[in-house]
């Protein structure tokens, strides 16, 4: 029998025989057209999360009243509208609570430097390293003391259950894409473990998720507790109680299910 009989055959260290050349060939780029066509049906389908953006290339620096709600808070009078309060949540740089800057200068008129996390209508500060936060050294308009004092008491709005996805609210406001879901499980973990606010994330009417802090009903820090439920999918009861504009759910100990 002639070689020129055989079926082509390919060996690794030699050229590949015409005959595969013109078969093979072909079959890869449609392959990776079909595959680049099939990525990018997918990921239409993906619905999003809403818009994030999260600071990084310079600092700014805001003044108001500092509270402990139990998770470090900045109350300041909202910049669009002085009838209106802006609550904007602190935190440490990497997966670490605000709390060590923050504790010692509760109920205080403050200055405080770090880089803007803003996502749905939630502010939030990573604190920039060097003395971020410190007493300020003149409130221009004293009043607005009294006024975010007021402002930024406990509101109860009632009984509530609801059912959502528990997080760590750095990463899902806007550090971290994706900040939720099971790809994030052990970032969430970690965040929760180091006293981010914890944050029950729930589905709107709209497609997209919003998000209540979490606390112990007694108003106390309800993240390192929840570490380990991170990613899941829950039904959570408790009371619904709103501090500045801010909104806290705080449950008991057997109201996570």
């Amino acid at each position: 029998m002639k070689n020129s009989d055989k079926a082509p055959f390919f060996v690794g260290y030699l050229d590949m025989p015409k005959q595969l050349k013109r078969f093979y060939i072909p079959l890869v780029i449609l392959v990776g057209v079909l595959s680049a066509l099939g990525g990018m049906s997918i990921a239409k389908q993906q619905q999003s999360d809403g818009p994030a953006e999260w600071q990084t290339s310079s600092t700014v620096t805001y003044h108001g009243l500092l509270k402990m709600e139990p998770y470090p808070v900045l109350h300041r009078i909202n910049p669009d509208n002085a009838n209106e309060t802006e609550s904007i949540l602190l935190v440490n740089q990497g997966k670490f609570s605000a709390e060590h800057y923050a504790a010692p200068l509760e109920d205080q008129w403050v200055s405080v430097t770090g880089y803007p996390i803003i996502r749905g209508g939630w502010t939030m500060l990573e604190l920039a390293s060097d003395q971020p936060i410190h007493t300020a050294a003149k409130i221009e308009e004293p009043s607005e003391f009294s006024i975010l004092g007021q402002s930024s008491s406990s509101v109860s709005l009632g009984a509530v259950s609801f059912s959502g996805e528990i997080a760590d609210s750095k990463c899902f406001l806007g550090v971290m894409n994706p900040g939720k879901g099971t790809v994030h499980k052990a970032c969430a973990e970690v965040c929760l473990l180091g006293g981010i606010p914890a944050m029950l994330l729930v589905l709107g009417e709209d497609g997209l998720k919003y998000g209540y802090l979490l606390t112990h009903s007694d108003g106390s820090s309800v993240s390192k507790e929840l570490a380990n439920q991170a990613a899941k999918q829950v039904e959570v009861n408790g009371e619904l109680v709103k501090k500045g504009d801010l909104l806290y759910l705080q449950i008991g100990e057997s109201e996570v299910l």
